[in-house]
């Protein structure tokens, strides 16, 4: 019986897996069971038995590429960092998540596909966005309670630093054919980001 249920748990894996791939390279509509089935082997029946079907395999595959994703920016270490170089951490790690090619396509399929599955659309930001917003504002509460951060909805700051990092160049990286960015402009970016979100841009803060 062991043996039998660990053959399924590497199965629906492997199902998931392949169909994950599938999906970021051709979009929902161009692949189907029997495409997925041919590529993972077995039969169409294993879809139907761990997943219900192509939609909900569609849903399974898009919340296991959010955690993958998410994954890779929340375990960055920020303990006995200093604030503005925790910071940087985060928003470097964020920043290669986002701007990486799986998460765009992923990106550019959700929105193309969010008309079609509005509420997986939903459970894709919160899996998502929202996920790297509230790991980041754990941060930043901790931080307040420290008596380092001024007082403040501690995800609405994460948000504002956040996207201060991606806005630009998120659009421009989901465009086909735009020109990476060059590993010292996303340093800069996240330098610059730190600085302001900790500092302020202004040289003197106006008089009440």
């Amino acid at each position: 019986m062991a043996i039998l249920q660990a053959r399924s748990v590497r199965k629906r894996a492997e199902l998931l897996r392949i169909a994950t791939d599938m999906f970021l390279e051709q979009g929902y509509e161009a692949v189907s069971v029997e495409a997925i089935v041919q590529r993972a082997g077995g039969t169409k029946t294993n879809v139907y038995k761990h997943f219900g079907g192509k939609a909900e395999l569609f849903a399974a595959a898009v919340e296991a590429l959010c955690h993958e994703l998410v994954r890779s920016i929340t375990q960055v270490d920020l303990d006995g960092l200093e604030i503005e170089d925790a910071l940087r951490a985060y928003g470097r790690a964020f920043l290669r998540t986002v701007l990486g090619e799986r998460a765009l396509k992923q990106h550019r399929m959700m929105v193309a596909e969010s008309a079609r599955f509005p509420d997986l659309g939903r459970r894709w930001i919160a899996a998502g966005p929202e996920a790297a917003y509230r790991s980041l504002a754990v941060y930043l509460a901790q931080q307040q309670a420290a008596g380092k951060l001024q007082p403040g909805p501690p995800r609405r700051l994460a948000a504002l630093f956040l996207d201060m990092l991606t806005f630009d160049l998120h659009h421009r990286s989901l465009v086909a054919g735009a020109s990476p960015p060059r590993p010292q402009e996303l340093r800069r970016i996240v330098d610059d980001a730190a600085q302001i979100f900790l500092y302020g841009a202004a040289l003197k803060r106006p008089r009440a």
